[in-house]
């Protein structure tokens, strides 16, 4: 993702090329996994913020091209929008479990979500997904 068109507050505006779950995204730098391997991106057609493994989103993503720039302002206000209600793992809150219970986070609790769940036909499955929703 390097030369990527960045605009206000260190955003990065561009299209996730995955078959039928194609759309354009956005990733806001200030938003962090916590997980070097993975990156959150906000997909337009979902109207979410997901977590992704870099290892197969990366190569899938390119930035926008000049005629598709009026997607930047969609881009912003939807993501302004979902971002009130997001929660990073930064801001997850410990549960403490009772005397004797395995540990666990917030995050490690959080709905897993598989990519088939995004497919809009069976053969659109694509396994670039790292199963973690907002």
């Amino acid at each position: 993702m390097s030369g990527s068109s960045k605009g206000k507050k260190n955003r990065w505006y561009g299209y996730l090329e995955a078959g039928a779950s194609s759309s354009a995204v956005l990733r806001d730098d200030g938003l962090d996994t916590g997980n070097a391997r993975t990156l959150y991106l906000f997909n337009l057609a979902r109207e979410r913020i997901l977590e992704y493994s870099r290892e197969i989103v990366e190569p899938k993503l390119r930035e926008l091209k000049s005629k598709e720039s009026d997607l930047i302002a969609e881009l912003d206000a939807a993501y302004t929008k979902a971002r009130r209600s997001f929660k990073d793992r930064s801001t997850a809150i410990l549960q403490i479990p009772e005397r004797g219970a395995a540990r666990r986070t917030a995050v490690a609790e959080a709905e897993t979500t598989d990519v088939s769940d995004y497919a809009e036909d069976d053969s659109a499955d694509e396994p670039w997904l790292d199963a973690k929703v907002e």
